[in-house]
């Protein structure tokens, strides 16, 4: 049986939320202490290279878990709908934050976009330009769409 459309449209934003929370909680709980380094100070403070190598291991395994297990029955049209769901809500969410300069708004915020977080850390070796990092942390959800089938018949 074909999934329904609506059934389908809230899988790629419930996915991203709970992998973003879930990334959030493993670096912040477990795997960020492989990313701190003691200075010669005696201070400690955390390496870049190791966080962006951390981060990115965690949105590959976000990535592969979720073409290969969560959505690979997903049509990349079903996908498509799915991943703009999710885009509205980052943006909502996202420029919400921004505008209203809220705590509690900017770390749920932080929290459910985590899984993808390696990717504004890569643009902004290039450029510091918030709004297009924003803009790519919103669009990372398409990226599920590559993994979709090109059909409901495959």
């Amino acid at each position: 049986m074909k999934n329904s459309p609506a059934g389908s449209l809230w899988k790629v934003p419930a996915y991203c939320m709970i992998a973003g929370w879930i990334c959030f909680q493993l670096e912040i709980r477990f795997l960020g202490r492989f990313a701190l380094v003691t200075l010669p100070d005696g201070a400690i403070s955390a390496d870049n290279t190791r966080w962006l190598i951390l981060t990115g291991v965690l949105f590959c395994l976000v990535l592969a878990l979720g073409a290969l297990v969560f959505f690979r029955k997903m049509t990349r049209q079903e996908l498509a709908v799915s991943a703009t769901a999710a885009f509205v809500i980052n943006a909502v969410i996202g420029v919400s934050a921004y505008i209203s300069r809220t705590g509690w708004l900017s770390l749920v915020y932080s929290e459910i976009s985590e899984w993808c977080s390696v990717l504004p850390q890569l643009l902004g070796l290039v450029t510091d330009n918030q709004w297009i990092s924003a803009a790519v942390i919103w669009a990372a959800p398409y990226l599920f769409v590559l993994f979709g089938k090109k059909t409901a018949d495959q």
